[in-house]
């Protein structure tokens, strides 16, 4: 017995489906195919899963007690995520010819096992909600608490120096910023930064006064030395030695660019080499929206460029018109270590077309969109697959000889913090896929890599959506006796197995019951029903991002 299912080995319960795990080479008969899902390994090979009513040769399995045809889907996931799913079962996924098709599924437990770092002070919010408040002051003059997002605290007279300190499990923004405090009472009180150095010997930088008689918000700069803001402990506030009282309503850090710089230029993707074939119209485009960087798919054919005479006149034409053009390739199985070898190639070709052209033909740099994360059965495999992809992005770097090379990434890699720590020799920057439509999210998940690129000397362009997103259900289950969704494991891969209907749970076996869902009409993700909107918001954006000094731009995926 393996999780209370019996491991087949040449006989099982009658009518009862076998989930199976085989070679993916093997065939699938139709009805075997309809619920099956692949799984990348780490060495590159796969197996696949599958349901079927028989025994399939050289194949692993488990019988379940229920028939095939009472099976909707099944989704493998890693064992981290299968110990992280707790009481609650996220699934999202497409609906196809009537079928939910499960693309990811997380649990309650995911998101406190996720980040293995500090988060980012959050920019643009009140920051109190998120703040401890702790008085300091040998005659305990004070008295503070944070309640409703506001702080309340009342000063005794002393003649001994008192106040708050407010700390937070954050890193300080690595971009130029202020604080902004609203706040009413009375008397002057001192505000000060510090960070573990100063923490460990008793001294903070100080920012200035705020005047709570003013009843007006009052900004704060924060200086651009003096302080490690990776290793930010707290925002301190100093009492007059006068009985007062201060009310703080609203505390927030605001991005700040630099007084007369422009913002950088957006980019674009042409992904299709017929569309810069006729350059007027790519150009045209381009002098539209302002985008001064074309990432373009250039064909290399037999370890050289294809068509090197009509690229050479198409980057001389955009280079005329203050246009720099990249080189972009990418897929998922790139990754894969058999794969690596084909990728290093395409990126000689590029070096040697640069080689034999003029300076105003040749490409200014390299992008690589690869998202390995999107090979079949990734996370059961991740830590290898991510090892194969700095693997990658290392021999890219050796075979581009100087030229800058640029990683797309989604804006969800925040959390792994050490693979781009990792990454960051092999690259002169990054494209993250920033694809959301809320401005304060944009600038919320934009902000971490731009933080990045300053503490590692790099450009970070931050990319928005405007083409079309299918749509994706998200069904909701809750830990239960009996269910439609079972975690069972196969060996030691676990799967969860969607069923039509509600089963009790064999013994070994968690069930989780459907309670709710919704569609995610991917309004949240693009611009695609409404670019003017977008169009709209890039000044603003534009200008909260130009105050981290590795912000290389807005990219704008699919504007027509």
């Amino acid at each position: 017995m393996a999780g209370g299912l019996l491991i087949v080995t040449s006989s099982h319960a009658a009518g009862a489906a076998i989930l199976q795990s085989c070679p993916s080479a093997q065939q699938l008969q139709p009805e075997q195919g309809a619920h099956a899902s692949l799984v990348t390994q780490a060495d590159g090979t796969r197996m696949r899963l599958f349901v079927s009513a028989a025994e399939q040769p050289g194949c692993r399995g488990i019988s379940l007690p229920v028939p095939t045809d009472a099976i909707a889907a099944i989704h493998p996931v890693s064992p981290a995520a299968a110990s992280a799913l707790g009481d609650m079962v996220l699934l999202q996924g497409p609906e196809k010819e009537g079928r939910f098709l499960i693309g990811s599924a997380s649990g309650t437990a995911a998101a406190s096992s996720r980040r293995d770092a500090l988060s980012p002070m959050p920019l643009r919010e009140n920051l109190l909600p998120g703040m401890t408040v702790r008085g300091f002051g040998v005659e305990e003059r004070i008295r503070a608490q944070i309640s409703d997002g506001r702080l309340r605290l009342q000063c005794a007279p002393g003649s001994k120096p008192a106040g708050v300190m407010l700390s937070a499990p954050w890193t300080l923004t690595q971009a130029q910023a202020e604080l902004q405090l609203k706040a009413a009472g009375s008397g002057r009180y001192e505000v000060q930064v510090q960070d573990a150095a100063g923490a460990a010997g008793g001294s903070a930088l100080a920012l200035g006064h705020l005047e709570a008689e003013s009843r007006r918000e009052q900004r704060l700069a924060l200086p651009r030395a003096g302080i490690d803001r990776l290793r930010w402990r707290s925002f301190s506030i100093a009492c007059p030695m006068e009985k007062s009282e201060l009310l703080i309503e609203d505390m927030r850090l605001l991005p700040r660019a630099t007084p007369g710089a422009g913002a950088p230029g957006r980019s674009t993707w042409i992904w299709q080499p017929a569309d810069w074939h006729q350059p007027e119209r790519a150009f045209a485009h381009a002098e539209r929206h302002g985008i001064r960087t074309l990432f373009i798919s250039a064909p290399v054919k037999e370890g050289a460029v294809a068509e090197p005479a009509r690229l050479s006149a198409f980057i001389r034409d955009a280079s005329r018109r203050g246009i720099e053009v990249w080189s972009v390739d990418g897929d998922p199985h790139m990754v894969l270590p058999g794969e690596h070898a084909a990728s290093v190639r395409r990126v000689r070709a590029y070096a040697a077309y640069n080689r034999s052209v003029p300076p105003e033909a040749r490409l200014r740099g390299l992008q690589f969109d690869i998202e390995h994360y999107l090979v079949a059965g990734y996370e059961l495999s991740a830590p290898a697959l991510d090892r194969h992809y700095l693997a990658l992005a290392a021999a890219l770097h050796r075979a581009a000889a100087g030229l800058p090379l640029e990683f797309v990434v989604p804006f969800w890699w925040a959390d792994k913090t050490e693979l781009l720590k990792s990454l960051a020799p092999h690259a002169s920057g990054l494209t993250v896929m920033d694809y959301r439509t809320d401005p304060e999210q944009i600038l919320r998940f934009g902000a971490p890599f731009l933080d990045w690129a300053a503490s590692h000397n790099k450009r970070v362009r931050i990319a928005l959506e405007a083409g079309p997103v299918d749509a994706e259900w998200q069904r909701r289950y809750v830990k239960a006796a009996d269910g439609e969704l079972w975690l069972v494991r196969l060996d030691q891969t676990p799967v969860l197995v969607l069923l039509k209907q509600p089963q009790a749970a064999p013994a070994g076996v968690q069930a989780y019951r459907f309670v709710s869902d919704r569609l995610l009409d991917g309004s949240a993700t693009t611009f695609h029903r409404d670019p003017a909107r977008m169009l709209r918001l890039l000044p603003s954006l534009e200008a909260d991002f130009s105050a981290w000094p590795g912000f290389a731009g807005i990219a704008l995926h699919e504007l027509k």
